[in-house]
């Protein structure tokens, strides 16, 4: 059977990746297709940059997790390599879109292109489309205060800590898992114990304190996190770590995995000038985190 095809990195699955893939499966259905959906575990551009730390909104699990939420009929890796790097648009689209997967129909973004150079826009796609006997559809940007979403936009907003943002342009809510190891038992000697994340290095990991869902063995509970460098008591050589101090919770979870979901940046980390202010602030970000969950959560639009 013929695939109504949908091609990009899709890191994020953000709301402009979900109006592509919905418009693929729906296209699919309409012409007795299958849909599916091909995506670069690696984004092109940090293949080229050789960036490989604090820089994918999803690793491929999630990601390939979040597009079969979507419920197309297939989802699958394509790794972007020096091979594809050097392959031009034509050889792309005749020995990729056509052969391999075998496709009846493609639909892409407004910014999508193929080939050695990004050479085939969209101009290009139709073209050879038509020339194939597919069909080809675009499907426009999804908007936020007259900006484009964009992989890019989101994960300038992780870095700057603007998580709320950044959850209304995904339509879901930001998350990094990684095992509990011990760390240097700073949070217990202040009287708020921390259980110290291992993340994967690529994924971003937004800086400051905020207001966090987690999950330990499938339950969740409330949290504190703070992602940075702990500047007043510098005990890890100026290493950005993931730490959260689970409200309400003493049980010892080393080597479990935590899943720490970003609901509400609640202050940008800072050094004070002694262990007695740092106690206060802590105080005073337990006490607003405790005010934020009192709160119904803000549900982000999932663009459904």
């Amino acid at each position: 059977m013929l695939n109504f095809l949908a091609i990009g990195t899709y890191d994020g699955v953000h709301l402009g990746h979900r109006k592509i893939i919905r418009a693929a499966v729906r296209e699919a259905l309409r012409r007795g297709m299958q849909s599916r959906v091909v995506y670069f575990p690696l984004p092109p551009k940090f293949f080229f940059s050789g960036e490989a730390r604090n820089c994918l909104i999803t690793l491929p699990g999630e990601r390939e997790k979040l597009i079969s939420e979507l419920r197309p009929d297939a989802a699958e890796p394509l790794d972007f390599n020096s091979a594809l790097a050097s392959m031009g648009a034509a050889d792309f689209f005749s020995r990729l879109v056509l052969r391999r997967f075998r496709a009846g129909g493609l639909c892409v973004g407004p910014d999508f292109a193929v080939g050695k150079g990004r050479e085939g826009h969209l101009d290009f796609l139709s073209k050879a489309s038509a020339a194939a006997g597919i069909a080809f559809k675009t499907v426009a940007f999804a908007r936020r205060g007259g900006h484009k979403i964009s992989s890019s936009l989101i994960r300038a907003l992780l870095r700057a800590g603007a998580v709320e943002e950044a959850n209304r342009c995904l339509g879901w809510e930001y998350s990094v898992t990684g095992k509990v190891v011990r760390g240097a038992g700073l949070g217990k000697k202040l009287g708020f114990p921390t259980a110290n994340i291992d993340p994967h290095p690529a994924k971003i990991l937004p800086p400051g304190i905020f207001a966090a869902r987690v999950k330990v063995d499938g339950k969740p509970f409330n949290a504190v996190l703070n992602v940075g460098k702990r500047p007043t008591v510098d005990t890890l050589g100026s290493k950005l770590i993931l730490e959260a101090h689970l409200l309400d919770f003493s049980r010892a979870i080393y080597g479990k995995e935590m899943e720490t979901t970003f609901l509400k940046h609640l202050r940008p980390e800072r050094k004070f000038h002694s262990r007695g202010s740092l106690i206060q602030h802590i105080r005073t970000d337990i006490a607003a985190a405790r005010k934020f969950f009192k709160q119904p959560p803000a549900v982000p639009s999932s663009g459904k």
